[in-house]
């Protein structure tokens, strides 16, 4: 069949992801938190000192401490990334491997042999779906990875039989011969982000569903086949697991975490959606679209679908992170099993047919190449194309601290630093020499140091005891805090730095000054954050 100018399925939607990802939001990516900025940090400390991280050198609440990097791989290829072409580089980066992963998984559809609109359709909403959690960060492979480890669940290619020009049908799939590609999958994926445990947990969804079916059909033989060949992936992943520099205490470093319900309960991407959000009402809108469908469905699914859409829901229903993958795993399973009845329903105008012939004559390797040579060429230039700034090479003085970190780090200020949350990986990453109090890290400073920084930030009970307890003499937290108040009416704390983002607050002796703290504060607010 010739092949036309125009760009493939999977190009497509490499194209549209990679653009929104990268020139529609590269603020919202690099602003939504400071884990990024950590995560820089902690891959520019291993490669000047040419190793992994032992014991943490960021902090004097923990400092010296051992320290598990679980994710040492992606934060190696970040600062790689940032050392190559700065923060623009790195939204750049995440981009495309958020773009790869939907082009793989309209990809991974067509040869299934879904129905090129209906697979342009339902990638389109895992995308819409998966944009609460798209941010710069080691979770992002493991939306790839899970992308990849679809087909190999699903089992080998399908081959389609024309029926009549309408409705097409499927032979029964032959089977996977390379479970054991796993290893090396899992292998590379363990070292890069923990989300390793929730690829084995997608094998084991599969491995039950195909165990429920054995017991309910007649078709046994190809049931236990499933059986033995999910049973040969699982294992093969395991053993990829535990090539890591930390062997099996990686996997008791997991456990701690997912175990640790203080820590999960206050921290927003692990908590349950908010469904008076837009994106929290979009899933509702699924969850309901998806009940309808099946109640007014006559083919049942089978039992492995259906366990991966019962524990998927619970999973997205639980922590709000995990509908970004509901969204590539539920939803094209749901299209592979409903293609048929899709093609039965009316082509309205042909757009059907369009989309048909568009998969089959479009061209994607042409595509690739020229958005790889778009954003390499954006990304040499740090973000600008022609003297104009396209993607911002930096964060934005309004959600970090910039000025005023700027200022205290000519000073060579020091002290033990009481400071916002989020910050702290902003400190790790523009202010290195300053140790901080905690980070996004919550694994490593657990559940004990979370508590005594909120309680900090709170004024809880004996908050001036634990201030001392750490000898704070430092604090660096958000203007409108009301924290800065608090503390500017304590004896020996005086401002030192401000502007409309942050206070910087030192503690140098003598007496409270009540009087003039929010006349301090107020004159801060009008200060416009500095670059």
């Amino acid at each position: 069949m010739t092949r036309r100018l125009h760009p493939s399925i999977p190009a497509i939607s490499l194209i549209i992801w990679w653009l929104v990802a990268s020139i529609v939001f590269p603020a919202r990516m690099l602003n939504s938190d400071g884990d990024l900025l950590r995560h820089i940090g902690h891959g520019e400390w291993m490669l000047r000192h040419h190793s992994l991280i032992h014991f943490d050198p960021f902090s004097f609440t923990k400092g010296g401490q051992p320290f598990v990097g679980f994710e040492y791989g992606s934060q190696l290829i970040y600062a790689l990334v940032h050392r190559a072409a700065g923060l623009a580089g790195v939204a750049i980066f995440a981009g495309l491997l958020i773009a790869t992963a939907y082009a793989l998984l309209a990809r991974f559809l067509l040869s299934r042999g879904v129905d090129a609109l209906l697979t342009y359709l339902v990638t389109v909403a895992a995308a819409v779906l998966g944009a609460v959690h798209w941010a710069p960060r080691p979770h992002l492979f493991t939306l790839l990875f899970v992308v990849i480890l679809l087909p190999m669940l699903e089992g080998a290619r399908r081959e389609m039989q024309d029926v009549n020009r309408d409705q097409r049908v499927s032979r029964p799939a032959t089977r996977d011969p390379r479970p054991l590609w796993a290893l090396p999958l899992f292998a590379i994926w363990a070292n890069l982000h923990g989300g390793f445990v929730f690829g084995l947990v997608l094998i084991g969804i599969y491995w039950a569903g195909h165990a429920l079916d054995y017991l309910r059909e007649n078709d046994k033989p190809n049931q236990l086949a499933e059986i033995k060949r999910l049973g040969v992936l699982f294992g093969a992943g395991v053993l990829g697991t535990l090539i890591n520099p930390h062997f099996i205490a990686l996997h008791r470093h997991i456990a701690g975490i997912l175990g640790d319900r203080f820590i999960l309960d206050n921290t927003q991407e692990f908590l349950s959606p908010d469904f008076h959000s837009v994106v929290g009402k979009l899933f509702l809108l699924a969850l309901l679209g998806i009940i309808a469908l099946l109640a007014t469905s006559r083919s049942r699914l089978n039992g492995p679908h259906l366990l991966l859409l019962l524990g998927m829901t619970y999973l997205a229903l639980n922590a709000r992170r995990n509908m970004q993958l509901f969204g590539v795993t539920v939803l094209p399973v749901l299209a592979i099993h409903f293609d048929a009845s899709w093609r039965t329903l009316p082509d309205w105008r042909g757009i059907r047919a369009v989309f048909e012939r568009d998969s089959r004559t479009g061209q994607t390797t042409t595509y690739v190449l020229v958005m790889l040579a778009l954003f390499g060429f954006l990304s040499v230039g740090h973000g600008k194309a022609f003297g104009r700034e396209v993607i911002p090479n930096g964060v934005s003085p309004d959600e970090f601290p910039v000025g005023v970190v700027r200022k205290a780090r000519a000073e060579h200020l020091q002290g033990n630093m009481y400071h916002d949350f989020v910050w702290g990986g902003y400190l790790i990453y523009a202010w290195p020499e300053q140790k901080v109090f905690i980070d996004g890290g919550t694994d490593f400073y657990g559940a004990g140091l979370l508590k005594t920084w909120m309680d900090i930030g709170q004024r809880a009970a004996y908050w001036r005891d634990s201030l001392a307890a750490h000898n704070i003499t430092l604090a660096l937290v958000p203007t409108n805090s009301g924290f800065v108040h608090e503390l500017l009416r304590e004896p020996g704390w005086r401002l030192h730095d401000c502007d409309a983002t942050a206070v910087l607050l030192q503690k140098v002796g003598g007496p409270a000054q009540p009087a003039v703290a929010d006349s301090l504060v107020e004159a801060c607010a009008r200060r416009p954050a500095s670059r």
